[in-house]
């Protein structure tokens, strides 16, 4: 995080862990701002960010990714995964227009080894990929009221709820799930004054309330702790609109479409809650038994003292009688609802 950054966060109340804001001062009432659903803005600098340029880029990209990236060129942005040949989940991304050419944001654990790996595959394609982390301050909006905020931020009047929008200030690409929530990338020296306009109109909070809110929404943040973990249908990428069973070969197409083709999943994500602490890529049992059922892909803690997740879970356990439990625990896990349908069936 540049050193400039980190000073205007901390002077208006930010307390960091790293390059990690832990919370503005009052972690309980942050998170209780996003259980009920008030608008909220945090910095997001710490994530990964990689732009993507070149005569060739749109084709490249398209070879890598799980879902059609040519929304993306038309200005809507696009949940996809790249993919290992075994089409298990490296990395999930959000990728959208920006500046000349594309930008992917992920998780910050997986930045050196997913743009090692991309560039590995460009070869002598027209294509090039640069690490924009310290270039660009990332902002992030969630809850009712979110898109005055985040307008607020980069200086525009309404951001449109399905398309990236371009301003004075800033970038906004709306960021997958039902409710409304932004991602605004600002240049460094614009940053403070787009996160006081914002602290307008949206509560200021750390990470984990930031990860409560996308827990809550349903979008699982896959990173190193999962990476190669799941294939995409299984983190619940089909209902989020993350794969395209027709847009053509990618690393790891066939065996997206052989489960497309086989129809019943064994797995798939669930959002649970627990009265004690989980944790990214902790295994989940069934009461009494030593065979793992599932795995933590994120979790987060309530106001209340207890703690919410995104897992994915082998359905059989998941709707049989044992209780699941996470490893290490005592204590029960529940199964909540989460704000999209979801199906046991592969396309």
């Amino acid at each position: 995080m540049d050193a400039q950054w980190r000073t205007t966060l901390e002077a208006r109340g930010a307390r960091l862990e790293g390059d990690r804001i832990r919370d503005f001062g009052d972690p309980g009432t942050e998170l209780a701002a996003v259980e009920a659903g008030d608008p909220v803005v945090t910095d997001l600098t710490g994530r990964g960010l990689l732009t993507a340029t070149g005569t060739e880029v749109l084709s490249f990209l398209q070879g890598q990714l799980t879902n059609d990236v040519h929304p993306a060129e038309h200005g809507s942005p696009v949940l996809a995964a790249h993919l290992s040949p075994k089409g298990r989940v490296l990395a999930g991304m959000l990728v959208f227009a920006f500046e000349d050419g594309y930008a992917l944001e992920f998780p910050n654990d997986l930045f050196d080894t997913l743009a090692k790996r991309l560039r590995m595959f460009v070869l002598r394609a027209d294509v090039r990929l640069d690490d924009a982390r310290e270039e660009w301050v990332r902002l992030g909006f969630s809850g009712n009221g979110a898109e005055r905020a985040a307008a607020a931020a980069v200086g525009a009047d309404q951001p449109a709820a399905d398309r990236v929008t371009r301003a004075d200030r800033g970038t906004l690409a709306p960021l997958p799930g039902p409710g409304p929530a932004f991602l605004a990338l600002v240049a460094a020296q614009q940053a403070p004054a787009a996160l006081d306009a914002a602290r307008e109109l949206a509560r200021p909070v750390g990470q984990p309330a930031w990860e409560l809110a996308r827990i809550r929404a349903g979008v699982p943040d896959l990173g190193a702790t999962v990476s190669e973990s799941f294939i995409p249908q299984e983190a619940n990428l089909e209902p989020l609109g993350g794969i395209s069973y027709t847009k053509g070969c990618y690393t790891g197409q066939e065996v997206v479409a052989r489960t497309k083709h086989l129809g019943r999943l064994k797995r798939r994500l669930y959002r649970i809650a627990s009265p004690g602490p989980l944790k990214a890529g902790q295994a989940v049992h069934a009461a009494g038994q030593d065979q793992t059922q599932g795995r933590i892909v994120q979790a987060a803690p309530r106001s209340d003292g207890g703690w919410e997740a995104l897992a994915v879970l082998r359905i059989e356990a998941a709707e049989g009688e044992a209780p699941l439990r996470g490893e290490g625990a005592e204590t029960d896990l529940e199964l909540l609802d989460l704000p999209y349908s979801v199906t046991e069936t592969a396309g």
